[in-house]
């Protein structure tokens, strides 16, 4: 009895074991047929204050805080997940984000299996937003702000649903450069220059439904949203912006990514007479024909419409490799460069063949087009205003003409040390053998 009851227990346990090893090979089986697909996760929220908040952006903003609200924030983000790994993009509507905030959305990433150097977080920069820096908006921050921004990634995750991904660069021409130069080369005030150049591409990454319908339009532009001060809360043009592509694409959520544009303006000018004398600006940012909040509006609507336009012929499609890195650097001090270092961030996160710089500090856009020329071949996205400040990082003719951009605490040589980082890293992701892609 005891031996028939040891047999019929070696069967079952045969069984047993056969049944497990045929889930497993099920298991494996969905998770290969899984890898090499693409779903895509969106989350957005409403960040913006219930009451008056201190706002951030302006010298001298600080003496009272906001009268109102023009226009809502919000925070966004994007999750793709290839079957093998994730990866996220967070952009949210404020002039600076604390470090604290990146810590800590990298580590709710890595508990959603996104790797830390798989996380780009950007900030729109509006200069008419809440101070998310200050004692003084505890509230709002402790209610509004951390718990929903935080809250991105784990809504992002949930909403996966199955996408493919396609790209394209339009053009726009809303921005001016701001370091107006007299006769000798050197800037002579915060004023239009067109003899300057500006970024005028906008990158835009699409995620779509199997069937063709778009879920998410990702896209950038270099440009200061300060078309207008005061003390009301809104996102400057970039809100505008993606209203006009909302109701393009309905139901889609448009994303915003803020480019190079650490010395670049929205193209709002005026004559400031008299005219004529070198040493003197010659224009001026001011409004003409219309209110503050309707020339933002144009201005954002003009950008949106470009997003439209750049997507009426179908964009290349993307294949589904993601991956990143991210590297930390230490850039040169301008009177001491030799022995005081700056801690400063570069970040390049591929999705398919398009690669996504993140870099910190308010990168001029000389260094952003100096970037796309050294990686000409390559879907190249360039963008400052990622991680947590860092000041103006002008190149070294830019230090040379002087101006507000070039009043850092970089050494010339900080911008060449920064190109050749992001260079470096791009290609090494561009390199990575086709098995790990």
């Amino acid at each position: 009895m005891n031996s028939a009851m040891t047999r019929k227990s070696h069967v079952w346990l045969q069984v047993a074991i056969a049944v497990a090893l045929v889930a497993m090979v099920c298991v494996g089986m969905a998770q290969a047929a899984e890898a090499g697909t693409l779903k895509v996760g969106l989350a957005v929220v409403d960040i913006t204050p219930a009451g008056s908040v201190y706002m951030r952006g302006f010298s001298g903003r600080d003496k009272k805080p906001s009268e109102g609200t023009y226009k809502e924030i919000t925070a966004s983000c994007i999750v793709f997940d290839n079957g093998e790994t994730r990866a996220a993009i967070v952009g949210v509507n404020v002039c600076r984000l604390p470090k604290s905030y990146f810590d800590r959305l990298r580590e709710i990433g890595e508990t959603f299996g996104i790797p830390p150097h798989h996380l780009l977080i950007n900030v729109s920069h509006t200069h008419c937003g809440p101070n998310v820096h200050t004692k003084r908006n505890a509230e709002y921050i402790e209610k509004i702000f951390e718990p929903r921004v935080l809250s991105l990634i784990e809504t992002a995750v949930a909403d996966l649903q199955a996408a493919k991904l396609d790209y394209t660069v339009g053009s726009c021409t809303i921005a001016i450069n701001r370091r107006q130069l007299d006769a000798e080369g050197k800037v002579v005030a915060f004023a239009p220059e067109p003899r300057k150049p500006i970024d005028t591409d906008v990158p835009i990454l699409r995620a779509l439904t199997p069937e063709g319908k778009v879920r998410a339009v990702l896209f950038g532009y270099a440009a200061h949203p300060t078309t207008m001060g005061g003390y009301l809360i809104g996102p400057d043009y970039p809100g505008f912006a993606k209203d006009w592509i909302a109701a393009a694409y309905p139901e889609c959520l448009p994303i915003f990514l803020q480019g190079c544009g650490g010395d670049i303006k929205t193209r709002y000018t005026k004559i400031k007479q008299p005219i004529g004398n070198p040493t003197k600006a010659e224009g001026r940012f001011g409004h003409v024909l219309l209110e503050p909040v309707e020339i933002v509006a144009e201005i954002g609507h003009a950008l949106g419409r470009a997003v439209v336009t750049a997507t009426c012929v179908p964009p290349e499609p993307l294949g589904t490799y993601l991956g990143g890195i991210f590297d930390d650097l230490y850039l040169p001090d301008r009177k001491d460069p030799h022995t005081t270092f700056h801690p400063n961030a570069v970040q390049v996160l591929r999705i398919g063949d398009v690669y996504i710089i993140g870099m910190r500090s308010e990168i001029c856009v000389d260094i952003g087009l100096r970037i796309k020329r050294e990686l000409a071949g390559l879907k190249v996205w360039a963008n400052g205003y990622g991680h947590w400040g860092g000041g103006y990082l002008t190149d070294a003719q830019g230090c040379e003409e002087g101006g507000y951009e070039a009043k850092n605490w970089y050494h010339p040589t900080a911008a060449d040390i920064m190109v050749k980082k992001v260079v470096e890293i791009t290609r090494e992701l561009a390199a990575r053998p086709e098995q790990e892609k």
